[in-house]
C-alpha cells in the first residue's frame, strides 16, 4: 500500500497540521499498512503531493525519528525500522480515501458516487412478509449460486436487452465489487497482466492492486479501440476490464463501435470484463452489453442494483458460459457461502418495478444535473467539463496545477471530491477531479463554495512558494 493512501483523511485529526501527519504516519506503522523496511516518500515529494509545507512533513519525520518509528540516514532516505502490528489502533485507511467510509459528518460528501435508497426500497423492505419470504425463511438459507428467482429475474432481464441468457448462466453476488474479486482472482496469476481503461472504476483498481499481477492503463474504449487492442496483443493480458457505458467521463460507446469491438476481443482469449453496473442510469436507452454482439465465451457481463436503488443494497450479478459460472460459484463458498437471501427476495421485487424507478431516478438526475451546469461557472468558472450522457458524476477538468494536491486542501475545508489520480493504475488523470453533482441542491452549493474556496486557498499557495520552488500551502487548523 502507498503511503499516501495509508494517511487516509490524516487532516481531519485535531492539533496542528505535522501532529495530524505524524499520527496518521503512526497509526499506519501499528496496523502495519508501512511494513518494516519500507522507504517513506521524501520529503518534497510527500509534500507536494499533500499540499503542505515542505517543513510540515520534515517536523512529522522528525517526530517520528524521535518516537525510534523510523530512521533517516544521509543519501539513503527514511524508511521504517518496525512498529508492533496493531489492528486496533486505529480505523482501517480507504484505500481511495473519497469513498464512503469518511465517518466525518462535517465534510460534505461529493465523491461517493452512490443515491440514498429510493422510496420504493423503503416500502418493499416494510412489506416483505409474504409467501416467497416464508418459504425462503423454511430452508437453511444457503444458495451459493444465488436465490433461483432472482437468477431468472437477470437472464430475463439481460435477454430482454439483447444478450439472451439462462439462470444457469447468472452467478448472483454480494455487489457488483465482489464480482470482480472473484473474476479477478480466479483468473489471474502472480505476473499475469491485466489491462483498464485510464481513467477507470475506483473498485477494479482496489482490487488489482490487492493481487501480484501488472495493472496497465489504455485509453478509454470511446475514445478508440486500437490503443486497447494493440495493449491486449503486447502484453498478452489475461483480463481486460471495460467501461463502455458510463466511465468516469460519462460517455458511452455507441452500437456500431461497441458490435466493432465486441467481434475483435472475441478472436483474443483475453477474458473481458463489461461493466454495466451504471447502465440504468443512462438518459438515453443504454445499448446492450458487448457479449450481446458476439457469442463468445471470454465476453462476460456484471451489473448491479446499487447505483439505481440504493447504495447499501450489496447486490450484484456475473453473467458468463456456464463452466465459469460453476467455478466461481464455487469461489463465492469459499468467499462468503452465498448472498444474503434477504437480500435478494428484495431485489426480486426491485426488479419488477425497475423501470417506474428508473424514471423518477432519471427525472431526479437531469434536475440535478441542470442546477450543477447553473451552479459551477459561477463558483469554478475556470473549470471545464462535458454534459455526461447520464451516471452521478462530472468529469472536471483543473485549469491548472494538479488535483492530487487540490483535494487535500478541499477535504480540509469541509468537501470531499476524487482525484483523477486515483482513478489511473499509473496516477496519471491528475489534471481532472470526479464530482458527484447528484446531491440536493443546498448540500451541492455549499460543497462547490467550499471547493472554490480550496480552488483560491491552493492558487495562492502555489504563489507563494518556498525556497525550494515547491508550494507553501497555509496551515489550515
Amino acid at each position: 500500500m502507498q503511503i499516501h493512501d495509508a494517511l487516509g483523511d490524516w487532516s481531519a485529526r485535531p492539533g496542528p497540521l505535522y501532529l495530524r501527519l505524524t499520527a496518521a504516519i503512526r497509526a499506519a506503522i501499528d496496523r502495519g499498512d508501512i511494513a518494516p523496511g519500507s522507504l517513506v516518500p521524501p520529503e518534497r515529494s510527500l509534500a507536494k503531493r499533500l499540499a503542505i509545507s515542505r517543513s510540515t512533513v520534515v517536523a512529522a519525520y522528525s517526530q517520528l525519528r524521535e518516537e525510534g518509528l523510523v530512521v533517516s540516514r544521509q543519501g539513503s532516505g527514511t524508511w521504517v525500522r518496525g512498529a508492533p502490528r496493531n489492528a486496533t489502533t486505529d480505523t482501517p485507511p480507504d484505500a481511495l480515501r473519497m469513498s464512503a467510509l469518511r465517518g466525518a459528518t462535517t465534510v460534505i460528501d461529493l465523491a461517493t458516487a452512490a443515491l440514498p435508497a429510493h422510496d420504493h426500497v423503503r416500502y418493499l423492505i416494510a412489506t416483505l412478509d409474504d409467501k416467497d419470504t416464508a418459504a425462503a425463511l423454511g430452508t437453511p438459507g444457503y444458495l451459493p449460486a444465488g436465490l433461483p428467482a432472482l437468477r431468472e429475474a437477470v437472464a430475463a432481464r439481460l435477454t430482454d436487452q439483447k444478450l439472451p441468457t439462462s439462470p444457469e448462466q447468472v452467478l448472483v453476488t454480494t455487489g457488483d465489487q465482489q464480482a470482480l474479486s472473484l473474476l479477478c482472482t480466479c483468473t489471474l496469476h502472480p505476473g499475469d497482466t491485466a489491462l483498464v481503461e485510464d481513467p477507470t472504476s475506483p473498485g477494479i483498481l482496489d482490487v488489482l492492486h490487492a493481487l501480484p499481477v501488472n495493472t496497465i492503463g489504455t485509453r478509454p474504449v470511446v475514445a478508440g479501440q486500437e490503443d486497447l487492442i494493440h495493449a491486449i496483443d503486447r502484453y498478452h493480458s489475461k483480463l481486460v476490464y471495460l467501461l463502455p457505458t458510463l466511465g468516469p467521463q460519462g460517455r458511452i460507446l455507441d452500437l456500431a463501435a461497441r458490435a466493432r469491438l465486441a467481434r475483435r476481443l472475441a478472436e483474443r482469449p483475453t477474458l473481458v470484463v463489461d461493466d454495466t453496473s451504471q447502465s440504468d442510469l443512462t438518459f438515453d436507452l443504454a445499448p446492450p452489453p458487448l457479449a450481446a454482439f458476439a457469442d463468445a465465451t471470454n465476453l462476460i457481463t456484471v451489473g448491479s442494483l446499487t447505483k439505481l436503488h440504493w447504495g447499501g443494497l450489496r447486490m450484484g450479478w456475473i453473467r458468463g458460459h456456464s463452466p465459469l459460472i460453476a467455478n466461481l460459484t464455487r469461489a463465492k463458498i469459499r468467499a462468503d457461502l452465498g448472498t444474503p437471501v434477504l437480500d435478494q427476495l428484495l431485489a426480486v421485487r426491485l426488479l419488477r418495478a425497475e423501470e417506474q424507478i428508473r424514471s423518477a431516478r432519471l427525472a431526479t438526475l437531469r434536475a440535478c444535473l441542470t442546477h450543477a451546469e447553473t451552479v459551477l461557472p459561477q463558483h469554478l468558472p475556470e473549470f471545464s467539463w462535458k454534459p455526461p450522457a447520464g451516471g452521478l458524476n462530472l468529469w472536471l477538468r483543473l485549469p491548472a496545477g494538479t488535483a492530487t494536491a487540490f483535494t487535500e486542501i478541499a477535504t480540509r475545508l469541509g468537501v470531499a471530491v476524487v482525484p483523477g489520480a486515483l482513478l489511473s493504475p499509473q496516477q496519471a488523470a491528475d489534471d481532472h477531479i470526479r464530482l458527484v453533482y447528484a446531491r440536493p441542491p443546498n448540500v451541492f452549493d455549499e460543497g462547490i463554495r467550499r471547493l472554490a474556496a480550496a480552488w483560491k486557498h491552493y492558487r495562492r499557495a502555489a504563489t507563494a512558494t518556498t525556497t525550494s520552488g515547491y508550494p507553501q500551502t497555509p496551515v489550515l487548523t
